[in-house]
């Protein structure tokens, strides 16, 4: 089969599938959703022949391996963008046929395109009842359901899996039929085998109808809680006095956004308009850290969030929707049209908040359950609510109904925590704001062993203070430099003054540019001292570069200042914890 796998172009391979009927099998996969970095596969439906058989998650795997190394052919519907990477990556072992044919691209050649369930309408198959309107997003719905122990949920799955399975045989059959005259083949050389005709059923097995070869609906008995818990974190550092503010925005003052105040493991929600309104909310919690979910920033190169932009060309996604994309989780671009206003608010509110010293952070809720194993409110918000109080987390939200802005902004906060124990990922640019996601396998000893001490920049070191810092193994920068950068960069000032005076606020973006790119650039593996830090927006900018390790020094002359240093050093918090991501469940 490698030879002709090889030898023929990828458009003449049902050739193959027509010599071998009986050794061409049919797939296709449900997962959790459509990221090959944090979703996984919950079964594997496969037809050879009249026969159908399923694989799902947890169960052992051995028939689905015979029935894999026995085929000569493999047909799956988009299989070479989703199912068979999906595969390989979850079984790095499992030994796929080399025939594939893939029925998308097959279709294209004889006119039909877009999903299965579109192309199954147009040549007529009907699916069962049951599943026929079943979108493919119930999918992942169907299994959260069935590992809350709701087993009809599985059996729904598998029917909608069987229905995928059998609509595939229908569209090979047409553009078998479709091929052999656009490519003028004689029919006394073409093989009279209609995969239709060999429909397969789904054979249950039951307790009270119990057949050895009909497939089973076993309880689930993995996991059903989040990958990662708060106690996990609470290790990694104590967060029990830690507050922060999660905000799931919306773009106009006119409507309620959702507001989640976390103070430890304990969510207080509630639904608040305005700008003011949220600041002030932020404020008398004092806050250590707020999470929004909007954008935060507007892709380089551009200067308006709306389509009269001179400098339009430059896009409407910035780099960190396109890693999301990359990596299957769907994600709106920052100034798509429906996205220019929410874009428009959050910067704008954000730069609000920094300017009070308050340090904020941009989250995405849908790519944190997705990475945390919580399902989205799509799922139903009872599901959600149990998830976010699995991970561990109190409050009125668990027995009292809350708006599905606030579940989100539950979520915004939980990223929080996610961000200052140092198990995350910056997904951006030094110039856009970073996209904060978990990461489950973050690498929070360095992020908590950093040692960061800003001192204002009313505050002279003298040169001896400079000396005895430099002998207890501090290197010192001098973040006043960010106002010489500014003058080198005109242009780049230029840009964000325009920002700045679109969004109606006086705001030195420019130097929170800038100053961003240079504390980028300061070591890991050595203790810092920064001086020069002149604003409470410089405050901000370096709490989120540094989280934790960051402390603001409020001596007044060195003896204090090295006394406070000491401090710092015997009060802070070392990791305690080792915390490791294993995808499943």
């Amino acid at each position: 089969m490698s030879f002709f796998a090889n030898a023929l172009p990828s458009s003449a391979l049902y050739r193959v599938a027509l010599e071998f009927p009986e050794e061409t099998l049919f797939l296709d996969i449900e997962t959790t959703g459509l990221s090959i970095y944090y979703d996984v596969v919950t079964l594997v439906g496969w037809s050879v022949g009249d026969k159908f058989s399923v694989h799902i998650n947890g169960q052992d795997d051995t028939e689905l391996r015979d029935a894999l190394q026995k085929a000569k052919v493999i047909v799956t519907f988009n299989g070479t963008m989703f199912d068979l990477k999906f595969l390989n990556e979850h079984y790095p072992d499992l030994e796929i046929p080399p025939v594939h044919v893939d029925l998308r691209f097959l279709a294209k050649r004889v006119g039909l395109s877009g999903g299965q369930k579109k192309i199954e309408k147009l040549l007529g198959f009907s699916r069962d009842e049951d599943v026929a309107e079943m979108l493919g997003e119930a999918a992942p719905i169907l299994w959260h359901k069935y590992r809350r122990g709701e087993t009809d949920a599985l059996r729904r799955l598998i029917a909608y899996n069987h229905e995928d399975v059998e609509g595939m045989k229908t569209i090979l059959d047409y553009c078998v039929e479709n091929l052999v005259k656009k490519e003028a083949i004689p029919e006394q050389l073409v093989p009279a085998h209609k995969f239709s005709q060999a429909p397969s059923k789904i054979v249950w097995s039951d307790e009270d109808d119990f057949d050895p070869m009909g497939i089973s609906v076993p309880e689930f008995s993995g996991s059903t809680k989040p990958l990662i818990e708060f106690d996990e974190l609470d290790k990694i550092y104590p967060l029990k006095d830690f507050v922060v503010m999660g905000i799931d925005l919306v773009s106009s003052e006119e409507r309620e956004s959702g507001c989640c105040e976390l103070r430890g493991s304990l969510a207080k929600t509630c639904r608040l308009k305005t700008d003011e309104e949220i600041i002030q909310w932020v404020l008398d919690a004092k806050a250590d850290l707020v999470s929004i979910d909007s954008p935060l920033s507007i892709p380089t190169g551009r200067i308006s969030f709306f389509d009269d932009d001179p400098h339009r060309d430059f896009g409407i996604m910035r780099e960190c929707e396109r890693t999301l994309k990359r990596r299957g989780i769907n994600v709106y671009p920052s100034l798509i049209p429906s996205m220019q206003k929410l874009t428009r608010r959050g910067m704008t509110l954000a730069e609000k908040l920094r300017s009070k010293g308050v340090p904020v952070i941009e989250s995405y809720p849908g790519a944190a359950q997705d990475i945390m194993s919580i399902p989205r409110k799509q799922a139903g918000l009872d599901y959600l609510v149990q998830g976010l109080q699995e991970f561990g987390l109190s409050g009125e939200f668990v027995d009292t109904p809350v708006s599905h802005d606030e579940l989100d902004a539950i979520t915004s906060a939980v990223v929080g925590l996610f961000f200052w124990t140092g198990m995350y990922e910056g997904l951006g640019t030094p110039q856009e704001e970073y996209l904060v996601i978990p990461d489950l396998n973050g690498d929070y000893g360095t992020w908590l062993s950093r040692k960061i001490i800003g001192v204002r920049d009313s505050i002279n070191l003298s040169p001896e203070l400079e000396r005895q810092l430099s002998l207890k193994g501090f290197e010192i920068f001098d973040f006043g430099e960010v106002d010489r950068l500014l003058e080198e960069h005109n242009e780049l000032n230029e840009r964000a003054d325009s920002i700045a005076e679109k969004m109606g606020i006086p705001i030195d973006l420019g130097r929170k540019w800038l100053g961003k790119e240079l504390v980028a650039g300061y070591p890991v593996e050595k203790k810092i001292i920064v001086k020069g830090v002149a604003t409470l927006g410089d405050q901000a900018l370096m709490v989120e570069s540094f989280g934790p390790a960051y402390k603001e020094s409020t001596a007044k002359n060195d003896s204090e200042l090295l006394s406070k240093i000491d401090s710092f050093f015997l009060n802070s918090h070392p990791q305690q914890a080792s915390v490791s991501y294993m995808r499943g469940y």
